[in-house]
This record gives structure tokens, C-alpha cells and sequence, in this order.
């Protein structure tokens, strides 16, 4: 990886939005939960019994883990380093019910319970992402990596009426490492890290406590890779910035922040925090499947029509090796984070809470679209010796969020809250293609960056006002052993949107439209003794509608999405055995998932190529179960595993009418499906939501150990895990293969320093990570990308 270079990436950012410069008013999507506010699932250590268990405060009070009616994962910086936790990615494969689709960084995102996102380009997500507190709107900013974070903690099921919007199907909480007033003046740590393909870290944190009232702290890290998968491509080398140089998948990315806390008074605390994060990531390795190279082999279609014909069956396994074009960008992007709270109890029952948060990010990000990437000729009818490459995603988003609250602990057996929630802003998306020439115009020393010939883009402005009140109680039973939860929240959304041509002018009518949720969850729990708790819920899931401001205007019904909306009901038991040596938990699930927002062709459109819209087309169904458990089995011996499974399947009378999409005036032009190998009208009934694993497991094993009469104590551990099958699109004919990855690390720790060994896939697996179809007249394709081969490394670390 080269040196990160300010200059082109700011060249690409003023390339793409200096047509249309934004005063952002800012708009929040969610609620922020930190300090006396709600903070999902805040894990600490505490010594339970004859083990640590971890405590949560995902109701505003510190509670075992075991003890929460939620079906909840967690891991903290012990689980970073002897898992090798570092990245959204890693907690999926060992969280049960979390999956996270990784499409080279922009387009990633997490699904929690098979509710996977119907539309990857969607300013919406079904999952809620936080730092801190602070709601993360776009899927391109979700994964903050580990480096300085206490805690990452996993809520399922859907929490709009605690968490706020977006909580469809559950909330993901990032815990950062912040200032903290302690008997120690000062404290932190130095780490670094050196591995295979050019990995090279570094970091520092640092915490002053200046006295009993007052301390600051910082943190920063570095972190640079090569990449895992070798690039064929003749012109890899050629030294392209921003783009990708050498091998393929790397990254270079930089974090850092500054927070402090001020208690001037008993009862008070006042916080305020900054981080920033800058990523500089490459493309995934991966290949494009098309048609038109011969590459599908389904469809009873002949001739000119062959040219939309389907793939079917088991997706080609990874390469060893990648062919990707230089000038292509993963992603870059810069996301500054601003949160300040107030936490002040009023008397011994009444505490109030007041956080304030506020996001700024742009992203840029360059894709090519070529099945061949070294000869190209994909549009080649169209724009001779060239290469085509999609700038999407590419925008800015500015969002501002307010949030008060009040706890009020009524008696022994009531507590209650209540609060408000107002947030307002922009969310700007911009989209271009852009051609380039092909490589047998150029040599090595002529490649431009693509930020450099990138045409003016045109976008999408998005504004959202969201207000809110919000109110929870619960009432326990005189012994303690039953205790009832009801929570609501009542949301109205305003909405409006309108798009910008090339020179930032508005070319339309501004889409205005509010959207009123109520959504409610009630609570059961029971201790059946002090070992076992069952638990009952039900919940509602909502998230917003939108506007199709593309759409053509003679069918007003075509302009406008309505909300999506889902049902959970789930029961569960948490049990503690043998001394709470032994941990188990169980959860079952039904989730009734209605209005999805699927894209099909602007039926109004004159056009013979349509522009996709947003539409709500029919429902699903989600029945699951997941097992998590762990056990202690002597003092050095430690087991882990867990086990999900998700049967998500649509429901009747449900169209993805982009495989049902026929051409307007080219009747010859068959749909892509032809009722052999899926139905022309793109009737999906029964079939499975795409692009999620049915089945996901994992297994650890860990020996902790100290050499007799000496500092010193080690351990070594291993994790396994495994997925199944899933199928790439709504129809259900190709599918990417299940997967097994294995990881060790082991280490050592003497007085304050530390050091650890670790291997990625240590197997060194090639193996698809995930996929997506792009349906399009000159050709179908699947883009399909590649999980990382194996890598390993040394990581270091004193603390003081």
C-alpha cells in the first residue's frame, strides 16, 4: 500500500460534489444511547460465582447479561484479542443470528435474523449501528474496526421502541475507549502490530485523570495492509492513487479521538467526545459473471435474448488470484463523530439525561463494471476503446441528533421513562458512469486515476426532520420472581426529496411526505429459580418509507414507498448451571415481515429501458432459533459455541419484477426469466430471502495457563465457524457455498506488556463471501467477491 495521498483523495471528493455544495440542516435516523440514556447493551466484567459474566445496561441499569429478557451478544477487548476480533465481519461469525454481507466496503451491511436488505443501495438499513450512542446512517460508515473500542454489543429482534428508527430487526452498539475520572493520573497503551502481506498497525491511547472532577483522554491508530489475493492484472503495479496498487483488499485507514468528563458537582457528570475516521480501502477481490462472456449456463433463450439469461447453481468457488483494474476504489471515506451528554440525578428516584450527537461523513468510491477487466468492451458500442467503471456510493451525509429523558423509580416494584427524541439534516447521494480508456491505449506510466476523468455526477438530496416521545415501565412482583415491560414510542418522520442535475440545479418538483410510527414492545419475563429465566416478547419493527423522484410523474402512486413494518414474537430461557460454570441460552422466533421495499421498473416510463423505482411489494416470514452457550471446564480449560438457524421465506403473491422485466418496444427481448428455470411474471413466492445463511455455527476452545513461581501466564486458543448455502437473489437459482474458517492465536503476558501470535483462515480457504445480480440490458451479471485468504501476524502491547 502506498502512502496515503490528501491531495487525490480530496481531488476525488471536490470531482464528485463541487457541483452541488450542501448547507446541511443535518438529520438523525435513530436515538443516541449513552450515559444516562440508553445504551445498548454496555458490557463490563463482574465476578459472578466461580466465572466473569458480562453486566449490560440495555435498560438503563446494570444487569448480568443472564438476567435481560433480550437476546443479547457481547464482546469486549479481552474477546478482540484472543478471538481476533477486528472487524464487523469477525463478529458475525461468532455472533448466532448475525450475518454481514461484505460487498468491497460501501455496500456492506449487517443482517440480523435473515432479514437481509432488499435493496443494497437504499439510504435505509434493517439493522441500527452506533458509536457510542450515536446513530451511524449510512451502511458505509457501519464497521469502526476494533482498535480502541471497550465493547461491541449485538441486540436482536426488533427494538424501534427503545432504540428509535431503523431498529427493524435489531442494533449494533460500538463501545469506545473514553475519558474516565480514576485514582490513577495517568494511564493507557502503546500497541503494534506487524504480519503478513505488508501488515503494519500502530496505536496509542491515553487517559489524565487531573483530579477527582476531570480527566481527558485521546486515543489514535494506524493500519495499513496489502491485501491477501495476489492481483493478475498486467497493470497492478502501476502505481495508481487513489486506486488499487499491488495486491488486492487492502486497506489504509486512520482513527483517532479526544473526550473528557467534568463531575463539578456530586450527582452530575457532563461528557464530551470527538473521533474521526478516515478509510482508504481497496476493492475485494472478486470477478464479474456475464452472460455475454459465456459464463451463464441457464435460460432456454437463444440468439440475441441469450444476452439475459441467468446463472444457476453453485457459484465458482475464489481463485487463488484476482484480475482487478487499478483505477478501481473500495471506498474512501471520512466520518467525524461529535457526542456530549449530560447525566444529572435530580433525587435518590429521578434522574435525567440529555445527549446531543452529530455525524459528518463523505464517501467516495469507484467500481468497475467490466466482466473482462483487462480487455473490457462492455459499452465498447457506445463509447469505443474504453472501460466502464459505476461511482456509486458517492455523498455526503450531516446529521444532528437531540435526546432528553427522564427515569423515574416510582417504588421498589415501578419504574418508568420518558423521553423526546428531534433530529433534522441531509443526506446527499450522487451517481456517474465514467469511461476510461482501455489498457491497450495506455502503458504503465500513462493510468490515470479515475478521480481525474470522472464526470459530473448528479444526485439525490434527501432532508429528514424526526420527532419523537418515547416512554417505558415496568413493574415487578412483590417476591422479584415476575416482572412485566412495556415500552412505545410514537415517531413522526417528515421527509422530503428532490434530485440535482450536473450543475447542482434542481430539475423537479421536491417530494414531501411524513411517515407516523407507534411502535410497541411488551415484555414477560420469569425466574423460574435462580438459575433459570424464561422470557417472552412482543415487538414492532418499522422502517421509513421514501420518494422516487425519478419516477415518471403520470402515476403519482409510483413516486412514493410506504414504511416497512414487522411483527416479532420470540420466547427464550437463559440458564446458569454447576456454579455458572456452564452458560446456556435459547431463543425461538416468528417474525411476520410486511410492505418490503423492493425495486422494479418505473411502469409510467416511456422509456425501453426503464429506471428502476422503489416499490412495496408483499411480505415474508422469518422462523428461527439460536443456542449459545459455554462452559467452564476446569480452572484452565474454557468451551464456547453457538448455533442460529433462519428460515426466511417470502411470503404469497410477491413480485421482483426486475426478472419479470419485459422491454418496451424490443418485444423480441425476453424477460430474464422464462417459466423454466423461474417464472416470467417474477413471481417469488415461497422462495428464500436472498443473501443470508440459513444455518451459521461456531465453536471455540481456550487454555489459559501461568508458568509456577513466576509473572508470567499465557494461552492459546482456537474458534471455528461455519455457514451454509444461501442463495444470491430473490429467485433462488444460484447460490454461494457454505464456508469453513478457522483461527488461532496464542500469547503471552508479562507484568504490563503483551504479546500475542494469530493466524486468519489458517487453512487458507478461497472462498465467495457473498454476491449480487445486477440486471441490466446489455447483459445480467453477478458480481461476486471473495472473503480474505489466510494471514497471521504479531501484535504487542504495554500498558501503563
Amino acid at each position: 500500500m502506498k502512502v496515503f495521498n490528501t491531495r487525490k483523495r480530496r481531488n476525488l471528493k471536490d470531482r464528485l460534489l463541487a457541483r452541488a455544495s450542501l448547507s446541511f440542516i443535518g438529520a438523525m435516523a435513530g436515538t443516541t444511547f449513552t450515559g444516562g440514556a440508553v445504551t445498548v447493551a454496555s458490557a463490563q466484567e463482574a465476578s459472578e460465582g466461580s466465572r466473569d459474566v458480562i453486566v449490560v445496561t440495555a435498560r438503563n441499569r446494570e444487569e448480568s447479561i443472564q438476567d435481560v429478557p433480550l437476546a443479547i451478544t457481547a464482546f469486549d477487548e479481552e474477546s478482540f484479542k484472543r478471538r481476533n476480533i477486528e472487524n464487523l465481519d469477525d463478529v458475525a461469525r461468532l455472533t448466532p443470528g448475525l450475518s454481514f454481507e461484505d460487498f468491497s466496503g460501501p455496500f456492506s451491511s449487517p443482517v440480523i435474523r435473515g432479514q437481509s436488505q432488499t435493496r443494497l443501495t437504499g439510504l435505509e438499513q434493517n439493522v441500527s449501528s452506533f458509536l457510542d450512542g450515536v446513530y451511524l446512517p449510512r451502511n458505509w460508515a457501519i464497521d469502526v474496526g476494533t482498535s480502541n473500542l471497550q465493547r461491541i454489543e449485538v441486540v436482536k429482534g426488533p427494538q424501534s421502541a427503545r432504540y428509535g428508527r431503523n431498529a427493524f430487526s435489531g442494533a449494533i452498539n460500538y463501545v469506545p475507549f473514553k475519558a474516565t475520572i480514576s485514582d490513577q493520573a495517568i494511564s493507557g497503551q502503546i500497541t503494534g502490530t506487524v504480519g503478513s502481506d505488508e501488515r503494519y498497525d500502530g496505536g496509542a491511547r491515553l487517559n489524565i485523570s487531573l483530579s477527582d472532577k476531570f480527566a481527558l483522554a485521546g486515543t489514535y491508530n494506524y493500519s495499513t495492509f496489502d491485501g491477501t489475493f495476489e492481483n493478475d492484472h498486467p497493470f497492478a503495479d502501476a502505481d495508481v492513487d487513489p486506486g488499487t496498487t499491488g495486491n488486492v483488499g487492502g486497506w489504509e485507514n486512520e482513527s483517532y479521538s479526544f473526550s473528557g468528563v467534568f463531575e463539578p458537582i456530586d450527582r452530575l457528570s457532563i461528557e464530551a467526545s470527538y473521533f474521526r475516521f478516515d478509510v482508504d480501502a481497496e476493492v475485494r477481490a472478486g470477478v464479474t459473471l456475464r452472460e455475454t462472456a459465456g459464463q451463464f449456463n441457464c435460460g432456454t433463450q437463444s440468439g440475441f435474448a441469450a444476452n439475459f439469461r441467468l446463472f444457476c447453481g453453485e457459484l465458482p468457488q475464489a481463485t487463488e488470484t484476482s484480475i482487478n483494474d487499478p483505477r478501481s476504489i473500495g471506498g474512501i471515506s471520512e466520518t467525524d463523530i461529535v457526542r456530549t451528554a449530560l447525566n444529572y440525578d435530580l433525587t435518590d428516584t429521578v434522574s435525567f439525561s440529555y445527549t446531543f450527537g452529530l455525524v459528518d461523513g463523505f464517501i467516495g468510491a469507484v467500481g468497475n463494471t467490466e466482466s473482462d477487466r483487462v480487455n473490457c468492451g462492455l459499452f465498447a458500442i457506445f463509447v469505443p476503446d474504453s472501460c466502464a467503471f459505476s461511482n456509486t456510493p458517492n455523498g455526503e451525509i450531516r446529521y444532528l441528533t437531540h435526546e432528553a429523558r427522564f427515569v423515574f423509580d416510582a417504588s421498589e416494584s415501578l419504574r418508568l421513562e420518558l423521553g423526546g427524541f428531534i433530529s433534522n439534516g441531509e443526506d446527499r447521494d450522487v451517481f456517474t458512469t465514467t469511461f476510461a480508456p482501455d489498457f491497450s491505449m495506455l502503458t504503465i506510466d500513462t493510468v490515470e486515476p479515475i478521480a481525474d476523468v470522472i464526470g459530473d455526477p448528479s444526485g439525490t438530496v434527501t432532508d429528514t426532520d424526526l420527532n419523537s416521545i418515547f416512554g417505558a415501565a415496568q413493574w415487578t412482583s412483590e417476591d422479584g420472581r415476575l416482572r412485566l415491560g412495556a415500552e412505545v414510542r410514537y415517531a413522526s418522520n417528515d421527509i422530503s426529496s428532490f434530485v440535482l442535475d450536473t450543475t447542482g440545479t434542481l430539475t423537479g418538483s421536491v417530494f414531501e411526505e411524513t411517515f407516523n410510527f407507534i411502535t410497541p414492545r411488551i415484555t414477560v419475563d420469569y425466574d423460574l429459580n435462580d438459575s433459570t429465566l424464561f422470557y417472552a416478547s412482543v415487538a414492532r419493527g418499522a422502517k421509513p418509507g421514501g420518494f422516487n423522484p425519478a419516477a415518471d410523474p403520470s402515476i403519482p402512486e409510483n413516486l412514493t414507498f410506504d414504511p416497512e413494518l414487522n411483527w416479532t414474537y420470540e420466547i427464550g430461557a437463559k440458564n446458569s448451571f454447576l456454579d455458572d460454570k456452564v452458560l446456556f441460552n435459547l431463543a425461538v422466533y416468528y417474525t411476520d415481515w410486511n410492505s418490503l421495499q423492493i425495486n422494479a421498473p418505473d411502469t409510467g416510463s416511456a422509456s425501453a429501458f426503464p429506471t428502476n423505482i422503489i416499490g412495496n411489494f408483499g411480505n415474508a416470514r422469518v422462523f428461527g432459533l439460536e443456542v449459545d452457550g459455554s462452559w467452564l471446564a476446569t480452572d484452565n480449560l474454557t468451551f464456547d459455541g453457538s448455533l442460529s438457524y433462519a428460515n426466511s421465506q417470502y411470503g404469497d403473491d410477491v413480485q421482483d419484477f426486475r426478472f419479470g422485466r419485459s422491454f418496451q418496444g424490443f418485444s423480441f427481448i425476453p424477460a430474464p426469466c422464462d417459466d423454466v428455470v423461474c417464472a416470467s411474471d417474477g413471481d417469488i413466492s415461497g422462495n428464500n430471502v436472498e443473501r443470508t445463511p440459513p444455518v451459521q455455527a461456531a465453536f471455540g476452545a481456550q487454555w489459559d495457563g501461568k508458568i509456577p513461581g513466576s509473572d508470567l501466564e499465557y494461552f492459546v486458543r482456537g474458534d471455528a465457524s461455519w455457514q451454509s448455502e444461501f442463495d444470491v437473489s430473490s429467485v433462488n437459482i444460484a447460490t454461494v457455498p457454505d464456508r469453513f474458517l478457522l483461527g488461532l492465536s496464542g500469547g503471552v503476558t508479562y507484568k504490563n506488556f503483551d504479546l500475542r501470535l494469530w493466524a486468519r483462515n489458517v487453512t487458507n480457504e478461497t472462498f465467495v463471501s457473498n454476491a449480487f445480480v445486477v440486471i441490466i440490458p446489455f447483459g445480467n451479471s453477478i458480481n461476486s467477491f471473495f472473503g480474505d485468504r489466510r494471514s497471521f501476524g504479531a501484535t504487542g502491547t504495554i500498558s501503563f
